[in-house]
């Protein structure tokens, strides 16, 4: 009795610290989250938008909040090897055992939500930085780009196409006077201009097929970077609103577990085991789905 006695005051608080855990744990997770702050700044947006995504995505992999993240999923793994095990101890065991197997169940369940809690919390801060750095980069984008007026991009631009035309004309005809011989042979430079051009042909290729060269891509469509950008910014605000989701998800959890550490303190103190009610039902199957 006095080993139920120790049991049931430490169920009770885990039925107080189960049902409180998302709402007090995660609050205070995300205020503590931010320790990884992108910034919008001028070597930023310098990059081709394409690799700037890379660039944001390597400075977050090397942020103290990717090592928390590394380690939360480190620390989930254990967590729910350690239920399949009970899980599978309590399917063979006697009855003089059992309850001891569904205690420490029921805590190993509590922890797993713990650090399931903060991980949440962690990714919906990083969703939020991540929108927020690119609203910056938009922006800023659409500010540089509006200091230069639409005619004046125009002129440049007829002004850049009539001097490659010119420059096209000239070397063209200096190619075909020296390409040929007065006696209507092929000169050595035209041998030579045509393997050099045949190199210059494969350097082009190679400088199109570049990252750094390539102008941004989306869903197999040339876009420009600030719609690129755009869709970046469209994808972090998507994934925030199913993170929103998932804390609904979680507080049901943590609702399922205080009713599992609720009805074995029933169990310890009425000893009805047969008559016990099932808390679980289909929300316990939703669960186990997603675990």
């Amino acid at each position: 009795m006095k080993q139920h006695s120790i049991l049931l005051s430490s169920l009770t608080a885990l039925v107080f610290s189960s049902a409180l855990c998302l709402s007090v744990q995660a609050q205070d997770d995300a205020s503590g989250a931010s320790n990884w702050s992108p910034v919008a700044s001028e070597t930023l947006l310098k990059l081709p938008a394409n690799i700037m995504e890379k660039r944001i995505e390597q400075e977050f992999s090397m942020s103290p909040m990717a090592t928390q993240l590394v380690q939360a999923d480190g620390q989930l793994q254990q967590h729910k090897n350690r239920i399949d095990a009970l899980k599978r101890d309590l399917s063979s065991a006697a009855s003089e055992v059992a309850q001891d197997i569904k205690f420490e169940l029921v805590k190993e369940k509590s922890a797993y939500l713990d650090v399931l809690h903060e991980s949440h919390a962690l990714r919906k801060q990083l969703a939020l930085q991540k929108q927020q750095v690119y609203e910056d980069v938009l922006a800023k984008l659409r500010h540089q780009s509006g200091s230069v007026s639409a005619s004046e991009q125009f002129k440049l631009r007829e002004k850049q196409q009539a001097a490659r035309q010119r420059m096209e004309k000239v070397m063209s005809n200096v190619d075909q006077t020296l390409m040929h011989t007065q006696f209507g042979e092929t000169s050595r430079y035209g041998d030579e201009y045509a393997a050099n051009l045949a190199q210059i042909e494969k350097l082009k290729a190679a400088i199109a097929r570049h990252d750094i060269g390539q102008q941004p891509v989306w869903n197999g469509e040339v876009v420009t970077s600030e719609e690129y950008i755009r869709q970046l910014m469209v994808n972090s605000a998507q994934d925030f609103a199913l993170l929103d989701q998932e804390g609904l998800i979680l507080s049901y959890m943590s609702r399922l577990v205080a009713l599992d550490a609720q009805a074995l303190e029933y169990e310890l103190a009425y000893g009805e085991t047969a008559q016990s009610p099932n808390f679980g039902g289909q929300t316990r199957q939703a669960v186990d789905a997603i675990l």
